[in-house]
């Protein structure tokens, strides 16, 4: 009974201990932000409606590209699966986002999360000195919140509007 209670006191615990940890971990660095407050960027590009590619300085001096993905919303895809209303409203969106982002003459981020501070994609908002890119594209019928149960799709909901 005492190497019992010995085995579980040093093998048995310390490795379910461990094992938490590393259960843990991945959570954890979900909300990590490498580069904290609110960052200026320069627009390099624009990849999808929520895919902003952006430039900014990491240390004086040492500049990075990252794509920017606007988090918690879902955007109209254009795919070769994709109905043809779809597909439409994909490239008005994507036409939203370059618009939006052409008419700013200042673009930030904020609080991007990362997994880690190398990925090639970061979450956050893109801010511009007229609002949130998130919330313009939400406010015009082009992104939804992922949580959103989508009956029909984005075709059927279009018209019913």
């Amino acid at each position: 009974m005492a190497s019992c209670t010995r085995l579980i006191r040093t093998t048995i615990l310390p490795a379910l201990a461990g094992l938490l940890v590393f259960l843990y971990l991945p959570l954890a660095r979900a909300d990590y932000v490498p580069f904290p407050g609110r960052i200026p960027v320069t627009v390099v590009g624009v990849e999808s409606p929520r895919d902003v590619v952006v430039s900014y300085e990491t240390w004086p001096g040492f500049r990075r590209d990252t794509v920017v993905r606007l988090p918690g919303v879902v955007v109209p895809e254009d795919t070769p699966g994709s109905p043809p209303c779809e597909r439409e409203l994909a490239a008005r969106a994507l036409a939203f986002t370059r618009g939006f982002i052409d008419d700013a003459s200042r673009v930030w981020i904020q609080d991007m999360r990362m997994e880690t501070s190398a990925d090639p994609v970061g979450y956050s908002d893109v801010l511009t000195d007229h609002g949130s890119l998130k919330a313009a594209l939400t406010a015009a019928g082009l992104a939804r919140s992922e949580t959103h149960a989508s009956g029909g799709g984005w075709c059927h909901e279009q018209a019913a509007q």
